[in-house]
């Protein structure tokens, strides 16, 4: 997968979360600590978050961040056991965890490319 490709996904996937939760980016932005305009940026893939940045933007939205960044669909088969035990599991670890195994999916992401 290419980084253009992942950062359209990812933003697609903000995206889809900021719609559920029924905020505007100038909300989601405010709440995250971010400019609206790279919010935008960020949903539309024209630009790659930091993990920082991921996680602020799912804690504004009261999602993990597994939701956000499992989104490929053999990945994101919520009704596969396998998915629901990591679920479980990533939803059990503390920020600090949370931010180091973002940081471990992006650096996969970036060795696929």
């Amino acid at each position: 997968m290419t980084r253009e490709l992942l950062n359209k996904k990812l933003g697609s996937n903000i995206r889809k979360y900021r719609l559920i939760a029924d905020i505007s980016q100038e909300t989601l932005a405010k709440r995250a600590g971010l400019y609206p305009a790279y919010l935008g940026r960020l949903e539309r893939g024209e630009k790659c978050p930091t993990i920082d940045t991921v996680y602020k933007i799912c804690k504004a939205l009261g999602v993990t961040m597994s939701d956000v960044l499992l989104f490929d669909a053999v990945m994101y088969d919520r009704s596969s056991e396998a998915m629901s035990r990591i679920e479980n599991v990533l939803d059990r670890l503390e920020e600090p965890q949370q931010l180091k195994l973002a940081e471990i999916v992006e650096h996969i992401a970036e060795i696929k490319e």
